[in-house]
């Protein structure tokens, strides 16, 4: 077997590789010769079936797998004793060889070559926070808000009331995709619209129609409509007011607490929150540590890879599966979730580098603690560890977020870390997004 690599750019590379006739048909003439044995047809007792009949009927359906097994061996033997480590499985072509040898050409993309630094450089800084009452009392009135009774009112609206209301959007006198919405209910003052589109419906009366202007910002997520302004004719349905029902031993049953007590509601929830808190922290902690590992070690990612986690990515928020050849689609793909792809195939790379350089494991009593730890959320926690337990899928998920942890662990080892004061809300707060607006919320 002849091999021969040529390097593309980059971590592409073209592996060429010729095999000799006399193994090709060393390997054909073997399989006739087993399958003259077996095969049954008629006018021929069994194993009695002459060569040459088989060689004429099932030939060419045998040199085809033939030379496909020969190709897949002969593939991983080349990769084997060049030192190469493809990202994913090869693209085969047809090369020149030898008058009776058989040639092929695969071209594919290895993992980078690289060694892991800059870890005595990483600072992290860990929250340090404590559930007061004071959130509680806050998560009391979210709880509240979730249960508002919406009760219809004869005046125009004000700041916190509920409108139901149908809209038409044009922007130059052309609508626009997005910009239209039948009966959507819109909370004044809490952000779900832009503030014109809400201040506009500030002293709308149940029944009146009316026509706002309302300005697109100029970073606003669909770039067709940053920065312009558009015209909406409104159409008000019901005007609602809230109100919220007082913290008492119903609102506590609700809650499943079985006594009713207040008291026990609030030690329910700190218990919950402490528990968030704690899983707020961590997940804090755990992104510092990947960023500095990503900005002490940059490297060159296999385009195969970042592809494939893109469509994961995709698959996973719902995005619709694209057709075959859909460049219009697969580029709307690439520009959202691309920067996330190539983040996660990083990190990837580098925490697989790390665990067999260090020769790093999963520890069982971690595994367990991650398994109840999730559980715990769960209305019978037992019923689902059970669950986690017969399935070892499922528990392989669980061992991947336990290394992760030993992997953070190892880092914070060699790592500067500093306590930082922080607060309940600090820790869980989530970062920013976009505003819900006409054509995202409606």
């Amino acid at each position: 077997m002849q091999v021969s690599v040529e390097e593309l750019g980059g971590l592409e590379r073209r592996l060429t590789v010729q095999l000799p006739a006399a193994r090709i048909e060393q390997e054909i003439e073997q399989r006739l010769q087993d399958l003259s044995r077996r095969v049954k047809l008629d006018g021929f007792r069994p194993g009695k079936v002459p060569l040459k009949v088989v060689k004429r009927m099932y030939g060419g359906q045998v040199r085809q797998e033939v030379l496909g097994e020969l190709m897949q061996s002969s593939f991983q033997e080349a990769v084997s004793g060049q030192n190469l480590r493809p990202a994913a499985g090869p693209q085969i072509s047809p090369s020149a060889a030898a008058e009776g040898d058989f040639a092929y050409a695969a071209t594919f993309e290895v993992l980078p070559e690289f060694e892991l630094q800059g870890f005595e450089g990483i600072a992290v800084e860990r929250p340090v926070a404590e559930v007061s009452d004071a959130d509680i009392d806050s998560m009391l009135e979210t709880l509240r808000k979730q249960r508002t009774v919406w009760t219809p009112v004869e005046r125009p609206a004000q700041t916190g009331d509920r409108v139901t209301v149908s809209f038409e959007g044009t922007i130059d006198g052309v609508a626009f995709p997005g910009g239209k919405g039948d009966d959507v209910p819109v909370v004044l003052g809490a952000g779900g619209m832009l503030p014109d589109f809400e201040n506009g419906l500030i002293g709308i009366a149940a029944g009146e129609a009316r026509e706002i202007a309302v300005s697109f910002p100029e970073g606003y997520h669909a770039q067709e409509l940053a920065g312009r302004t558009a015209r909406f004719a409104l159409n008000a349905g019901v005007v609602a007011e809230p109100s919220l029902p007082p913290v008492d031993e119903e609102f506590a049953k609700a809650f499943g607490v079985e006594d009713g007590s207040v008291e026990s509601l609030r030690a329910a929830l700190r218990d919950n929150m402490t528990r968030e808190l704690g899983q707020g922290i961590k997940t804090r902690v755990k992104k510092q540590v990947m960023d500095a590992l990503l900005a002490a070690n940059p490297i060159e990612l296999p385009k195969v890879l970042v592809t494939e986690e893109i469509d994961r990515i995709a698959q996973q928020a719902g995005f619709p599966a694209a057709s075959a050849g859909n460049a219009e689609a697969d580029k709307i793909k690439e520009g959202v979730f691309a920067e996330e792809a190539r983040r996660r195939v990083a990190l990837g790379l580098l925490i697989s580098k790390l665990v067999v350089q260090e020769k790093l494991t999963a520890d069982p009593a971690r595994v367990v603690e991650q398994l109840t730890t999730m559980a715990s959320t769960y209305q019978d926690p037992n019923e689902v560890m059970q669950w986690y337990l017969k399935n070892p899928q499922a528990m392989e998920g669980l061992r991947a977020l336990a290394l992760e942890d030993t992997v953070v662990d190892w880092v914070l080892a060699r790592a500067s870390v500093t306590e930082q004061p922080s607060t309940f809300d600090a820790v869980m707060r989530p970062a920013p997004a976009p505003a819900a607006t006409a054509d995202n919320a409606a």
